[in-house]
């Protein structure tokens, strides 16, 4: 009996391919992406769970409380982890690291230049050996064991096998960023893809002083975000006991900030969802999981309007397949057996679609949504889900409608539209699939408008042609060889001006905060200010305007400071010529000679912050060159041959100012193409969804039209009667659509601190857009109905 089943839904499907191709389309499309979100979001819900004590790995991190509100920062004081494990000896493990980014390395080479790699955009690491008892690793050769002494390092197999063509390297030397000699004591299994905490290279922390050229003795005061803490918890102490006693360990530590500096442990769990701190929106992933149902609902839709439409064309089957005996349970089965062909046709055109948006998405959203699909059981589990769920789905009502024929009727092909379903349940499908894509639309619209708007968005300081070129972290930079890149790179026709900071405008890197004291104010304030150490150029290659006092003085070492307005704000001064000439404490003892005009130095979902600006060249990091228009390649090619000259032991990276102000904004771009993307499938799903209630509606009104035609109704008139039909539709979808769309968009927008607003021609163009694209879809076939001849339409049963 199933095999008659699966061979007569064989024959119908061949016999009108029309809607067996629309259905396996419009199946495969909804099937497809709903896989493709569910992989998504089960691949970010699963990041670092691999770890055996997930749920008890906690980052300490640095919380300032100030007048705006509480401000989080990744970064820890560097004294911080060996006070709290003194203080707190219960914690289990407890491991400091710091963050390196493109870490250099080069291969020493017995004669000859050594050989370097530039691992660009990884993150290297200082790790104490601890780190390795709280996060799992697999050792391929040797351990962390050795990691606790100075000049050792830890490399992942891929990186070894770059470096020396085997992960047999043990006792073999590195030479990491051009001034540290380790010896290689561990290799470790490759990551799997699914972490937060992909460090390819592991520098012993006992190494630190001698890459920094200090001893790591900077107190409470200063904070780097490139530094920071994890423990491992267990219950002699939790969570809980730090929270009671985190007070007291401040008082002790910091008293000077017991009301302004906390030290919250975050949950390991919640660290890749903390967008404050740089982590994916658990908001978008979910609103991606919801697009995902709906382009399952939407799917379904079209099939249930699809097979009410040609209900009229099998009455008679029904008929005869009763009269032979057939129950309704047995013909229920029988159509549910077919929707089950196409669902599983469509299925296999699904997993096509898979493959390919894998492919799509490891592409174009590489680095804000990492991901490797691969089918284990939850995948192939929720694979199945889907396609019961859609055979159900799509196939019950239908079956239901079918079934219910009565022999005589159906036989007498005397079966009515009205028999197989009025409007009411597919004018509300119908409903939902213009209220989804309408919503997307806005969605669409409001997301390309904020990106367009925070691209062009006047930053307070000149970003079109100036080059930054990294130069070599070093315990000390060299100033002669500084000077010599200067001489080179000003004898270049196209470079006018240079600058060295720490960092340019947009801010790369690590971000450092410290207290300070104003003038002869007996406390520290209140705030924590950026600091950042610039050269007298700096102001005028980066078009900084002044607002009060005079630039810095040319100096290698810190004299002179320059504040932004939002310090002379949070100092409690309106006057910001009433700031010039005090000093400010803070490393040493700074005159304040100007105040520049706030500029925005990080992304515009961040306000601006306290800033002060000194000069000290053992902190120049970045070299900012503003060029004339000119061949750019000419010029970097000319940079790169000095910069290889002068410094023979680095690596050359450039970057131009305004490509590093797009990768502020990755998230906010693939999410845009994830919008766009599926809001395109959406459409393409209603559009399926619009020509299955035309072929409806023009199967129900065939004798109408002829009637009107008879009676001398016009093209025009016979139009209408299909365009009324959906633009009510439309109407209500709109309706319904709107204020859900501002919701979730408003909530979108209030991660940005300088937002678009979200007008009523958004709206509009929403609307516009689906009556246009319904308009296209139902034309077709309303005309074709329009211009039947009434003879036929009318003819006796």
């Amino acid at each position: 009996m199933i095999q008659n089943y699966f061979k007569i839904a064989r024959r119908n499907l061949v016999k009108n391919q029309t809607y067996a191709f629309i259905n396996v389309t419009g199946l495969a499309l909804g099937i497809g992406a709903a896989l493709l979100i569910f992989a998504l979001v089960r691949y970010h819900y699963t990041i670092d769970k691999h770890h055996q004590k997930y749920n008890a790995i906690y980052r300490v991190t640095t919380e300032f409380v100030t007048p705006e509100g509480h401000f989080n920062a990744t970064g820890v004081p560097y004294e911080l982890g060996k006070a709290l494990k003194n203080d707190h000896p219960d914690i289990e493990n407890l491991a400091m690291i710091e963050l390196y980014r493109d870490p250099l390395v080069a291969i020493p080479a017995a004669s000859g230049p050594d050989r370097k790699f530039k691992e660009a955009h990884r993150v290297g690491a200082f790790v104490q050996p601890s780190y390795f008892k709280i996060f799992d690793y697999q050792w391929l050769a040797g351990g962390p064991t050795e990691l606790a002494q100075p000049n050792t390092v830890v490399l992942s197999a891929e990186n070894a096998t770059k470096y020396f063509g085997t992960t047999q390297v043990i006792g073999k030397i590195l030479k990491i960023n051009a001034t540290l000699n380790a010896r290689i004591v561990g290799v470790f299994t490759d990551y799997r893809d699914n972490t937060d905490f992909a460090y390819p290279i592991m520098v012993s922390w006992a190494s630190l002083p001698e890459f920094h050229g200090r001893p790591l003795n900077d107190g409470f005061d200063n904070i780097d975000s490139s530094v920071q803490c994890f423990v491992s918890l267990d219950n002699h102490f939790t969570k809980a006991d730090w929270d009671r006693q985190m007070l007291a360990f401040v008082k002790k530590y910091k008293p000077h900030g017991i009301k302004d500096t906390r030290f919250p442990m975050q949950p390991l769990r919640d660290i890749h969802f903390s967008t404050e701190t740089g982590g994916v929106s658990s908001g978008l992933i979910w609103s991606l999981f919801a697009i995902g149902v709906f382009l399952l609902i939407t799917a379904s839709i079209n099939f249930v309007n699809l097979a009410t439409a040609q209900a009229l064309n099998r009455s008679r089957e029904v008929g005869v397949r009763k009269v032979l005996g057939s129950t309704r349970t047995q013909l229920f089965w029988q159509f549910i057996g077919e929707t089950a062909l196409l669902t599983l046709t469509a299925t296999a055109v699904a997993l096509l679609f898979f493959q390919l948006g894998q492919q799509l998405a490891k592409e174009y959203l590489h680095g804000v949504f990492r991901f490797t699909f691969y089918y284990d059981p939850s995948v192939i589990g929720w694979l199945v889900l889907i396609v019961i769920g859609v055979i159900f789905l799509s196939g019950f009502y239908p079956a239901l409608v079918l079934t219910g024929f009565k022999p005589a009727l159906a036989l007498a092909g005397r079966i009515t539209s009205r028999q197989v379903g009025g409007f009411s349940i597919r004018r509300s499908l119908v409903v939902t699939q213009f209220a989804i894509s309408q919503m997307l639309i806005v969605g669409m619209i409001v997301v390309a408008s904020q990106l367009q708007y925070i691209q062009t968005k006047d930053l307070g300081f000149r970003q079109k042609a100036i080059l930054t070129v990294r130069l070599p972290a070093s315990p000390k930079q060299d100033l002669g060889k500084m000077e010599d890149f200067r001489h080179r790179a000003m004898a270049i026709p196209e470079v006018e001006k240079l600058s060295y900071s720490m960092s340019g405008p947009p801010q790369t890197g690590w971000i450092s905060q410290t207290f300070i004291k104003f003038d002869t104010r007996p406390e520290p304030e209140k705030f924590t200010p950026q600091q950042k150490h610039i050269d007298a150029a700096y102001v005028d290659v980066y078009g900084l305007k002044l607002l009060a006092g005079r630039n810095l003085q040319p100096s290698d070492t810190s004299r002179e400071a320059l504040v932004n307005e939002t310090f002379v704000k949070q100092l409690g001064i309106r006057n910001p010529a009433q700031v010039l000439g005090k000093i400010l404490h803070a490393s040493g003892n700074l005159e304040i000679v100007g105040v520049v005009k706030d500029f925005n130095e990080r992304d515009l979902k961040s306000g601006i912050y306290p800033l002060f600006m000194t000069t000290r060249a053992t902190n120049y990091y970045y070299a900012s060159l503003q060029l004339h228009n000119g061949n750019f390649e000419r010029v970097i090619r000319q940079l790169e041959k000095d910069y290889n000259q002068i410094y023979p032991d680095s690596y050359f990276t450039a970057q131009f100012v305004d490509e590093q102000l797009q990768e502020n904004y990755v998230q906010e771009q693939t999410m845009a193409k994830l919008v766009n993307f599926f809001a395109g499938i959406a459409v393409v799903i209603g559009c399926l969804g619009l020509y299955g209630l035309v072929l409806f509606m023009a199967a129900q009104k065939t004798k109408e039209i002829g009637v009107r035609k008879v009676l001398g109704a016009s093209i025009g008139n016979i139009l209408w009667l299909f365009g009324k039909e959906f633009a009510r539709l439309i109407a209500v979808a709109f309706i319904v659509a709107t204020p859900v769309a501002w919701w979730v968009m408003t909530n979108w927008l209030q991660d940005f601190t300088y937002k678009i607003d979200i007008t009523p021609g958004i709206f509009g163009i929403a609307l516009l857009a689906t009556v246009i694209v319904a308009a296209l879809t139902v034309s077709f076939q309303s005309i074709k109905a329009a211009l039947m001849n009434p003879v036929t339409s009318l003819r006796s049963e």
